[in-house]
């Protein structure tokens, strides 16, 4: 798609290069920490093994943003057999999870820092015909270096804060020049698109779709089971304080012939948390130890990635972390897929729209505070029939949502086909 070129600022190009001393400290950290020389050498262009085929390249930030695209990915890999998928991360702990659940035909590579000779050497390697970027991620050296090659980049899913709206002009003048380099701006509500209108996006380029996470959320799955015998409370994607916030309802749990099973969001915290927890008295046993569940076992923490499944589908609820506090909240349409009874706590801005949806079909309990918390709990355990209406309210709202992919797919065929139509 032929259009003009937006260069990035001078002034943006002078700020990358005085926080270049503080990238390195920070890239050499978590290499040193979890990432090892790939994720070092990667981050500053370095250490990519060339593509032969031609690739279509995916960048899923973190795992949210990679559980959403896995349907995608899926679809790609079906529709368009002669392109290599090569998909970036920033984190190591997405690049874990996409080479665990990536099929044999997907390449992980990590999405070097935003200087033009880290971006000029991932996009020479690579040569995509596409870049998909997921969600929020804008990238004004990489948006630029991308379209002065002739290849298209394509936002998918795309979401906007209010905050990014109420950021310095500067800022806003950087991401307008971004957003008008791009082919396709494809969002997923109508907030998001007035947003990235608002930000400078061109009309003409900038298409509500929807919610490409309710493809990603499986309905009416049968699971392996979680191996765990006792009837329990699943808490997933919980934070540092959230686990000893709930761990306070655990009379109330034991009370009701119930465990607490923890996947944090992190499992690295895994041994820190477990700690933490038994300094409270509290017995606990790790997935990753292979630690069998007992009737002494009050906290079961799994540790491990990608083995959510049976958990979701043997638990009597489900709470939905990082929305105790104020880290946004994560994905709810997991466990919705799942038909299970989900609780969120009050900070769930990253995810708004969902929570906003499901709330308005009777699909999710959301509750101000712990305390609340600990009365709707009380509730709904002694309640298996207010459990099972929000379950099925849940996975039926979800089955409702899934065409959204074909409409992703329509929307994206023209940069997709463009190699062979050129």
């Amino acid at each position: 798609m032929s259009k003009p070129l937006h260069r990035t600022s001078l002034r943006y190009r002078a700020l990358i290069l005085l926080l270049v001393p503080a990238a390195i400290i920070y890239t050499v950290y978590r290499a040193v920490k979890d990432g090892g020389l790939r994720y070092l050498l990667q981050r500053f262009g370095f250490g990519y093994p060339p593509v032969q085929a031609p690739s279509i390249l995916i960048h899923c930030a973190s795992v949210g943003e990679f559980n959403a695209a896995k349907p995608l990915i899926l679809r790609l890999q079906d529709q368009y057999p002669d392109y290599r998928l090569v998909l970036t991360t920033n984190t190591p702990t997405a690049a874990k999870l996409a080479s665990e659940q990536a099929g044999e035909r997907i390449m992980h590579v990590y999405m070097p820092l935003d200087y033009p000779f880290a971006v000029n050497r991932l996009l020479r390697r690579v040569v995509p015909v596409c870049v998909l970027i997921l969600e929020t991620e804008i990238w004004p050296t990489l948006f630029y270096q991308a379209a002065k090659k002739g290849i298209d980049t394509a936002i998918v899913n795309g979401r906007l804060t209010e905050k990014t709206l109420r950021a310095s002009r500067f800022f806003k003048n950087e991401q307008q020049a971004s957003l008008r380099n791009l082919s396709l701006i494809l969002a997923r509500s109508d907030d998001d698109h007035l947003r990235f209108l608002a930000l400078g996006a061109e009309p003409r380029t900038t298409h509500v779709v929807g919610n490409l996470k309710y493809a990603a959320a499986r309905v009416g799955q049968s699971a392996r089971q979680a191996d765990f015998k006792s009837s329990f409370l699943l808490a997933v994607s919980t934070h540092e304080d959230e686990e000893l916030q709930l761990a306070q309802h655990l009379p109330l749990l034991r009370e009701k012939n119930h465990r607490l099973v923890i996947a944090p969001r992190y499992p690295e915290r895994s041994k820190t948390l477990c700690h933490q927890l038994q300094q409270e008295n509290w017995t606990v046993a790790l997935h990753s130890h292979q630690d069998g569940a007992t009737e002494q076992t009050d906290i079961y923490i799994v540790d491990t990635l990608g083995q959510l499944d049976g958990f979701f589908s043997e638990a009597s609820l489900v709470f939905v972390g990082g929305s105790l506090i104020s880290r946004g909240g994560h994905n709810l349409l997991e466990p919705a897929g799942f038909g299970k009874c989900t609780v969120v706590g009050p900070h769930t801005d990253n995810f708004a729209l969902e929570t906003k949806e499901l709330k308005e079909a009777e699909a999710v309990v959301q509750v101000s505070d712990n305390r609340d918390l600990g009365l709707r709990l009380m509730q709904l355990l002694d309640n298996a029939e207010a459990r099972n209406k929000y379950g099925e309210n849940a996975q039926q709202f979800v089955q409702q949502k899934t065409s959204v992919l074909d409409r992703y797919l329509k929307h994206l065929q023209p940069i997709l086909d463009a190699p062979t139509l050129r």
